[in-house]
C-alpha cells in the first residue's frame, strides 16, 4: 500500500511513467487518495510513514491527524497546511503574507474562506513544481459539513503538484460521496488479503521479539507453533497486535499471558470491532478488581480521560482528584497502561490508545454481559469534571497571580489585557477555566454541593476567571450557564448571585 501511495505522489512529476520502478496503474490524476480500512488496520501507520518519507524528501506539506479529544482541531486545518506552504515556497510565502496583510482575521475565519485565501488562491498565482504533499489522518474523527464540502468541490481546483492523503475508518456516511469523486482515488485496505498477512507477520515477529528483549526470554521465544499461532490469531489487526505486545510487556508470566490468549476458544473470523472489543475484555478482565484503590482508580481517573474536552496529563490528573485518591494516577492506571497513551511521563496527555477502545467503554460495554462492570458514562463523568473544575478555581484563584488584577486596578495604570507568563497557572487551573461551563451545561441535577461552590465562584471569583480566560484570548459567553441556573432554580431554589 505504501508502495502504491508513492507511487501515486511521484507520478506528478514523471513524465514517462517508466521512469517509476514497478508502476501499476494508479489514478495519477488525481488530488486525494483516499485511504479507508476498520479500526486497527494499520491506516494511522501508513499515514504517519508517508508524511515521514515525503519530509525525509522534502515533498511535505503538512501532516495533520485529527483526534476527538481535541475539538478544536479543524479549524486549525488551513492555517497549518498554509503555514507549510510557506516553508516550502518563497513565492508562496509571498503570495499567503500578502493575503494575510490585507485581512488579519484569515487564520481564524470560516474553513471555507481560509481554503480560499490562503491555500487555492496562492497556489494557483504561483507555480510550483514537484509534488505538494498534505497527509490527513483520521477525518472520521473531525470532519464537518464545511470540510466535505471544500474535499468533494475545492480541491479539484488545485494545482495538479497537489497530493492530499486521506485516511478514515469504514462505514463512515461521507466516505461513499468522497469515493464517487473523479479527483478522489479510493482504496481499503482488506486486512485478509495476502499482501496484508504478509506484513502482519513480518510485524508480529518484530513485536514479539520487542517483548524478548524486555522481558529477557531469549533469542529463540516464542517458539515457531506459538508465533504462527499469534499471527493467525491476528487476522491482519496490526492494532490488535500491538496492544496484546504492550500488554504482555507489562506482564509478570508474557509466556503464560500469550499462550491463554492464543488457546482462547472464542470464534474466530471475528469482525474487526468485535475482535478488538474482546481483546480489551482480556485485558481489563486480568486486573486485580478486588483491589479497592484500583477499582476505585479505574473508575474516577478513566472517566475523567473519557470525559476531558481536551487530553490531561498525569500531574493535572492527579491536582484534579488529590482529595479521592490515596496513590499516584500512574499507579493506579498501570494495569491498563496498554490501553492509554502518555502514561509514562507526567506532563504527557493521556488518551485512549484507539478510538475503537473509547467506543468499547463508553458504549460497547455498557449492553456487554461481560463488560458492564467496565462501563464507562462518560455523562456522569463530564458533570463530575463540573465541580472539580469549580473546586479548583475556588481553591486556587488569586488576586497577587502575576498578570491579573487589571480588571480592578485604577484606569490610568491599566496596559489592556496582559499575557500571563507560562508556568504561572496550572495546567488544572487552565483547564478548569476553560472548560467548567462544557462540564456543567451536562449536569441535569445538580446537587447542594455543586450549587455550593458555583455560589462561591460567583461571588468571590468571577472578574478573577475572567481575567485568566481573556489573557488567553478565549473569553466565555456567560449566557448558557445563565440560562441553566435559571432551569435549576425552578427545579433547586438555587439563588442566582
Amino acid at each position: 500500500m505504501i508502495d502504491e501511495i508513492w507511487q501515486w505522489i511521484k507520478s506528478t512529476d514523471a513524465k514517462d511513467k517508466d521512469n517509476i520502478p514497478n508502476y501499476t496503474d494508479v489514478n495519477d490524476t488525481a488530488r486525494i487518495f483516499f485511504l479507508t480500512s476498520v479500526a486497527g488496520a494499520g491506516k494511522s501507520t501508513i499515514a504517519h510513514t508517508v508524511a515521514q518519507r515525503c519530509h525525509e524528501e522534502r515533498l511535505l506539506v503538512s501532516s495533520f491527524f485529527f483526534d476527538r479529544n481535541f475539538t478544536d482541531r479543524l479549524k486549525r486545518l488551513f492555517s497549518t497546511v498554509a503555514r507549510g506552504l510557506a516553508g516550502h515556497n518563497v513565492g508562496l510565502r509571498e503570495q499567503i503574507g500578502l493575503a494575510i496583510e490585507l485581512d488579519e482575521s484569515l487564520p481564524m475565519a470560516p474553513i471555507s474562506r481560509q481554503f480560499q485565501d490562503l491555500i487555492l488562491a496562492p497556489c494557483r498565482n504561483h507555480r510550483v513544481d514537484g509534488p505538494l504533499v498534505v497527509v490527513i489522518d483520521a477525518l472520521d474523527e473531525g470532519y464537518d459539513g464545511e470540510l466535505l464540502d471544500i474535499l468533494c468541490d475545492e480541491v479539484p481546483k488545485l494545482p495538479a503538484t497537489f497530493r492530499i492523503l486521506l485516511t478514515s475508518r469504514e462505514g463512515r456516511d461521507f466516505n461513499t460521496v468522497l469515493s464517487r469523486k473523479p479527483h478522489v482515488y479510493s482504496q481499503s485496505i482488506a486486512i485478509d488479503e495476502q499482501d496484508n498477512l504478509e506484513d502482519i507477520a513480518i510485524f508480529v515477529r518484530f513485536k514479539l521479539a520487542k517483548v524478548a528483549e524486555w522481558k529477557d526470554l531469549g533469542k529463540h521465544w516464542p517458539d515457531q507453533e506459538l508465533l504462527t499461532a499469534f499471527t493467525e490469531k491476528a487476522e491482519g489487526l496490526f492494532l490488535w497486535v500491538s496492544t496484546v505486545c504492550e500488554y504482555l510487556g507489562g506482564s509478570l508470566d508474557p509466556d503464560g499471558e500469550l499462550r491463554s490468549l492464543i488457546s482462547d476458544r472464542s470464534p474466530s473470523d471475528l469482525p474487526a470491532e468485535e475482535k478488538m472489543d474482546e481483546l480489551y475484555l482480556t485485558i481489563l478482565q486480568a486486573c486485580n478488581w478486588k483491589d479497592k484503590a484500583f477499582s476505585m482508580g479505574y473508575s474516577l481517573l478513566m472517566g475523567a480521560v473519557m470525559a476531558a474536552k481536551t487530553p490531561l496529563s498525569v500531574s493535572a490528573l492527579q491536582s484534579l482528584h488529590r482529595a479521592s485518591l490515596t496513590l499516584p494516577v500512574n499507579k493506579l492506571l498501570q494495569p491498563v497502561s496498554s490501553l492509554l497513551i502518555g502514561l509514562a511521563q507526567n506532563n504527557q496527555p493521556i488518551r485512549p490508545l484507539h478510538l475503537s477502545f473509547r467506543d468499547f467503554i463508553t458504549v460497547r460495554a455498557q449492553s456487554s454481559p461481560d463488560g458492564k462492570r467496565f462501563y464507562i458514562n462518560e455523562k456522569e463523568h463530564s458533570q463530575r469534571l463540573a465541580l472539580l473544575c469549580l473546586d479548583v478555581m475556588n481553591q486556587a484563584m488569586e488576586r497577587d497571580t502575576p498578570g491579573l488584577g487589571y480588571l480592578t486596578a485604577p484606569l490610568s495604570e491599566s496596559n489592556g489585557i496582559p499575557v500571563i507568563a507560562e508556568g504561572i497557572i496550572s495546567e488544572e487551573m487552565w483547564y478548569a477555566c476553560e472548560f467548567w461551563m462544557d462540564h456543567m451545561l451536562e449536569v441535569d441535577d445538580p446537587g447542594k454541593n455543586l450549587i455550593d461552590v458555583l455560589q462561591c465562584f460567583f461571588s468571590n471569583h468571577l472578574v478573577t476567571w475572567i481575567e485568566i480566560i481573556t489573557s488567553k484570548g478565549q473569553f466565555r459567553n456567560l449566557l448558557q450557564v445563565k440560562e441553566w441556573i435559571q432551569v435549576c432554580m425552578s427545579i433547586t431554589g438555587f439563588s442566582e448571585t
